[in-house]
């Protein structure tokens, strides 16, 4: 297994993407729209999230802003031009309508490295700021609106002598991008397998990084350097990481110490390192995420989708069985999208109330692959 397919695995919102029409929210779970929601602190007017959409077999993806609840998908507002079948990963910018995302740019037998990443505006030519992204990463965007991606430069190739366990050691770089001119500064390096950005807590960077016999998170200062480990030793197959800023709990899905069969879901804490267990399952699609002011969101089994514990919603499977997982919260905590998948079916998103557990649809294109980058304010009409 090569280095890139770590990161792929870390980087994974466990996508289907097939020929199969997903089924219609509106015949699984209670789809509402905004103005039907009666909950405390709904929203006046609807969410709107920023979606990417890419065909099967398309060296193209559109931007589309869809309104929470909406009855279709908002027009193409701006076009990303990549490789054939890239996988692509987006964010908002916060407070602005600005998109990065990356998308595979570099055809390579190796992908190890083979995207960049992209800014991305309405009714605005896309405009690449830098390559050398990991394969399948996502960028990391604060909240003061601040840019990283993960890069890398790959090691020397491993010889042929079927010790299949070996893995190439890679130059690995955390690195802050200019949206305006895409100049780069390296905030952290390393050589290793990955360095994953796992999220951003009180203006440090959260860093997972495999390297050859171990696994860690850090704590990065991306003004300084410095470095603060918070788990010296972890198993190397942790993924689908989320932060909740109050208790200062890094949530996230790994692999057992012991069982290679059992998957679990562990609670970090970023101030002192101390690591809890909260789940345990056969279940590989866990796909946790710290629910907005306290609980969990996770799939315990694919047969029954979604459920949330330890808060004030009430969510069971809304969309069925499948896998649920979380792809952003809106800055004011108040709805949560998701993806909704299943084998050889197109992933559907959807959003949830977070203080109701009630869901809504977030319309999107038919017959692609969606990718949710996440709330904004920016308009879906077309000038």
């Amino acid at each position: 297994m090569l280095p890139g397919a770590l990161a792929i695995a870390a980087a994974a919102v466990l996508v289907s993407a097939g020929e199969s029409p997903a089924p219609a929210i509106s015949r699984v779970g209670r789809l509402l729209v905004p103005a039907a929601l009666a909950a405390p602190g709904a929203r006046s007017s609807p969410a709107k999230v920023a979606i990417l959409a890419s065909a099967p077999g398309a060296a193209r993806s559109t931007l589309h802003i869809a309104a929470v609840g909406g009855k279709k998908a908002g027009p193409a507002l701006a076009t990303l031009q990549h490789l054939s079948d890239a996988v692509v990963r987006a964010r908002v910018v916060p407070r602005t309508s600005i998109v990065v995302a990356t998308a595979d740019t570099r055809p390579s037998r190796d992908r190890s490295f083979n995207a960049s990443l992209f800014r991305i505006e309405p009714h605005a030519e896309s405009v690449a700021l830098c390559d050398g992204v990991v394969h399948a990463s996502r960028p990391l965007v604060t909240a003061a609106g601040r840019v990283f991606v993960s890069r890398g430069v790959a090691g020397p190739e491993l010889p042929l002598d079927g010790d299949l366990a070996r893995l190439r050691v890679d130059t690995l770089t955390i690195d802050e991008i200019d949206l305006a001119n895409g100049a780069s500064r390296t905030v952290h390096s390393v050589a290793g397998h990955l360095a994953f950005l796992a999220g951003e807590w009180r203006g440090e960077l959260v860093i997972y990084r495999v390297a050859p016999g171990s696994a860690d998170i850090v704590l990065v200062n991306p003004d300084t350097g410095a470095t603060r480990v918070v788990a010296p030793s972890i198993p190397p197959f942790a993924r689908d990481f989320s932060i909740d800023a109050a208790t200062a709990a890094l949530v996230f899905q790994n692999r057992h110490e012991v069982d290679p069969g059992t998957w679990v879901i562990d609670q970090l804490d970023l101030r002192s390192g101390k690591r809890a267990r909260i789940e345990a399952s056969a279940s590989s699609g866990l796909a946790p995420h710290a629910w907005p002011g306290g609980g969990l969101a996770y799939t315990p089994d694919r047969a029954a989708g979604l459920l949330v514990v330890g808060a004030r919603a009430a969510v069971r499977g809304p969309l069925g069985a499948g896998v649920d997982a979380i792809q952003a919260v809106s800055p004011d905590a108040s709805w949560l999208a998701a993806l909704h998948t299943n084998p050889s079916a197109f992933a559907v998103p959807f959003a949830i109330h977070a203080a109701s557990g009630e869901v809504a649809a977030i319309p999107a294109p038919a017959g692609a692959r969606i990718a949710v980058a996440g709330f904004t304010t920016a308009k879906e009409e077309q000038r």
